[in-house]
């Protein structure tokens, strides 16, 4: 298994001489694609996007990056590659790990090696760009902790003349059986991510565009079991949210010369960032988030997106009359000031013993009534109700909301 297989060349190799299957794992799309050509199994992607059974990988041949992680600070990622996929590697199986020597200085990576692996040699090429050493280990039985000594003597490699590698005289190494289980499940090396065709062909078949909430963005509440149902005919602030929010999907209305319009409103998130100068003179960045309202506009010739709150303020003024009658089809309310006559026959009989206000007749406001009865509907119709009472709907509502609840 070679985790950064590059074209494969050097793990096909390998598979040849041992006449074993060979898998790889590689970033670039050019190099994977000629990896693919080479090795039993490799895959394009981080190696974040795979996943290896443990202890089922005889023979790793690592050859990092050399660089530092400077995206999720992780450190060196010659230490990362190794601390991932040392589980990965069979107890008793062989770390063919490829790295510059000035690496060893590590204390992280010296530690690991230390810790994990035995029977540890150390070589290098004649000739090496990056002066990288070769180090070939097996991983040990049971994990160790290891002696400052062990450490140190890994550390020193730094600075020590690393040996040429020469042909072996004598077998070093001896190489284990693949397994076919880890545990009671099978050796698995797959990908745990998805291809961008597979996102796309999974997309078309079951994917968010076919769910309710996503047609409700562009035609909400299709469906009329589940449309929203207003208590009482909505307000200008309630038309304003609806529209900002979204909710309201595409209006289709007309311009004043008789042209065809689409609006579509919508709350989009904006950040103000303020400098502010600390006692010790370092200076300091304050986010806010802020949410704007912004209104899309399409003509027949062009796209304009209203965001200011002068804009807002004309193309309201302008369109209002229109959005009002557009909400008022859409969301028709369950009480639209229209009581039936025993509605009005048991309101007529409650609060008719309380003092009145001055200058009332004794009884519901009509405030009042018109609250009783939209909740009263709502109950009727659904369960559950509540009131966000304005002023004038009078302290006394809870209970004369519970009496007409129960009598209609």
């Amino acid at each position: 298994f070679d985790p950064c297989c590059g074209e494969g060349t050097a793990a096909s190799l390998i598979g040849n001489a041992l006449n074993c299957e060979t898998w790889g794992v590689e970033l670039s799309y050019r190099r994977a694609e000629l990896a693919v050509q080479v090795l039993d199994k490799a895959y394009q992607g981080p190696m974040e996007s795979t996943y290896v059974s443990p202890e089922s990988i005889p023979l790793m041949f690592l050859n990092p990056p050399y660089e530092t992680d400077t995206v999720e600070h992780k450190g060196r990622l010659e230490v990362v590659f190794l601390k991932r996929y040392t589980t990965a590697i069979t107890r008793g199986g062989l770390l063919v790990y490829i790295i510059p020597q000035r690496i060893l200085s590590n204390e992280d990576l010296a530690h690991h090696l230390a810790s994990y692996y035995e029977n540890v040699t150390i070589g290098k090429y004649k000739d090496s760009a990056y002066g990288q050493v070769i180090i070939l280990a097996t991983r040990r039985q049971l994990r160790v902790s290891p002696t400052k000594e062990a450490v140190n003597q890994i550390q020193n490699w730094t600075d020590q003349e690393i040996p040429v590698l020469a042909s072996a005289k004598e077998l070093g190494y001896f190489l284990l059986p693949a397994p076919k289980k880890w545990g009671s499940k099978p050796v698995e090396f797959v990908r745990t991510d998805w291809q961008d065709t597979e996102i796309i062909d999974a997309t078309l078949i079951s994917g968010a565009m076919n769910t309710r909430d996503w047609t409700d963005l562009f035609s909400p509440m299709q469906d009329e079991k589940k449309k929203m149902v207003p208590a009482m005919p909505l307000k200008k602030g309630h038309v304003a949210m609806l529209m900002a929010s979204g909710m309201m999907g595409v209006m289709r209305l007309k311009d004043s010369s008789g042209e065809p319009l689409l609006v579509k409103g919508r709350v989009v998130k904006a950040q103000d960032t303020t400098e502010v100068k600390n006692d010790d003179g370092s200076i300091s960045q304050i986010i806010k988030d802020r949410f704007v309202t912004t209104v899309s506009v399409i003509k027949s010739n062009q796209l304009k997106v209203i965001e200011d709150v002068n804009g807002l303020t004309e193309f309201m003024k302008e369109q209002g009359d229109q959005i009002a009658q557009f909400v008022l089809n859409k969301y028709q309310p369950l009480y639209n000031f229209d009581p039936t006559p025993e509605e009005s026959r048991i309101l007529d009989s409650l609060g008719k013993y309380r003092k009145p206000i001055p200058g009332q007749k004794p009884g519901l406001l009509p405030t009042q009534r018109h609250a009783a009865i939209a909740l009263s509907r709502v109950v009727k119709k659904v369960g559950p109700g509540n009131v966000q009472g304005e002023m004038g709907c009078g302290v006394r509502l809870e209970a004369v909301r519970m009496k007409v609840c129960r009598r209609l």
